[in-house]
């Protein structure tokens, strides 16, 4: 194109001219909505402020006084008998029950003395910041057992925020059970 072909720079003024105001127009456009959406706002916490009220503030996140417990795994150190066995415990938390549940063949032989209950879990309520205190006991299986009568093992200790130890349950001679139980904790928020 030769320099005689070229158009002047005026014929380009009125498409600058109409994408400027497009552009204006859209940016206004934006402006009026966020302006609309904050008197929106103060609108709906104005009644409250013309009452003498403070207006909502937004809640704290507070944790659930529910604590979930559940059983990991149990360590077998004393069975209480030849061979496998069959045992029956009972939690309790400040004295109240919490959970029973049934471990079958349960042994103390190298390789085989981890036990891993399935679905073993509840959950307690226990403040923030407090504890509530675990006992656990222990029925032997026995076929000639007709009577509940006291428990062959206790342990106890305590659950709350933080980590929670293993809990040793034991008889009072070792050869007649002997375990220790690790639990895991969880505490959510309040909803």
């Amino acid at each position: 194109m030769a320099d005689n072909d070229k158009k002047p720079f005026v014929h380009l003024v009125p498409a600058i001219l109409t994408g400027t105001a497009a552009l204006i127009a859209s940016l206004t456009a934006v402006y009026v909505n966020l302006r609309d959406k904050d008197d929106k706002a103060q609108a709906q916490a104005q009644p409250a402020q013309a009452k003498g009220e403070a207006p909502p503030a937004k809640a704290p996140t507070l944790l659930s006084d529910k604590l979930e417990l559940r059983l990991d795994r149990i360590a077998v150190h004393h069975d209480g008998s030849i061979g496998t066995t069959d045992w029956r415990f009972a939690i309790e938390a400040d004295g109240q029950p919490l959970l029973v549940f049934n471990q079958d063949g349960l042994d103390d032989t190298g390789g085989r003395n981890i036990a891993n209950p399935k679905d073993v879990a509840t959950a307690l309520a226990v403040p923030a910041g407090q504890h509530a205190r675990l006992t656990i006991k222990g029925w032997r299986g026995s076929r000639l057992r007709l009577i509940e009568g006291e428990p062959d093992v206790v342990g106890e200790g305590a659950v709350g925020d933080g980590g929670m130890p293993p809990i040793p349950v034991k008889a009072k001679k070792d050869s007649a059970g002997d375990f220790v139980f690790y639990f895991s904790t969880n505490r959510r928020n309040a909803e």
